[in-house]
């Protein structure tokens, strides 16, 4: 029972942290700093590495969500894509802006 309520209360909070990226940048754009806001950032490496972080940690969950054997192949296929465009992208950053 613990570890259902866990399951349940974690899928609940990752999808509303999910759903709150789009809320951060329309904040970030509402301190009138533009763009994607890479002044902010670079104001605030903290913010962009705790970002970074939970990137690598959702790569993380994805990779082991693919061992599931109940994934159909397009569920893999879409989890694989999504995982490798993230990884793309966490390279992206960390070449362009360093850590």
């Amino acid at each position: 029972m613990k570890r259902e309520s866990l399951t349940s209360v974690g899928g609940a909070v990752l999808a509303l942290l999910a759903s709150q990226h789009h809320n951060l940048h329309m904040l970030i754009m509402a301190f009138g700093l533009g763009g994607a806001g890479m002044t902010f950032m670079q104001a605030y490496p903290g913010i962009r590495r705790v970002m970074l972080l939970v990137s690598v940690g959702m790569v993380a969950l994805n990779v082991v969500s693919l061992r599931r054997t109940s994934m159909t192949a397009a569920m893999r296929a879409l989890v694989g894509g999504f995982t490798l465009l993230t990884v793309g992208l966490i390279a992206w950053s960390l070449l362009q802006f360093g850590i």
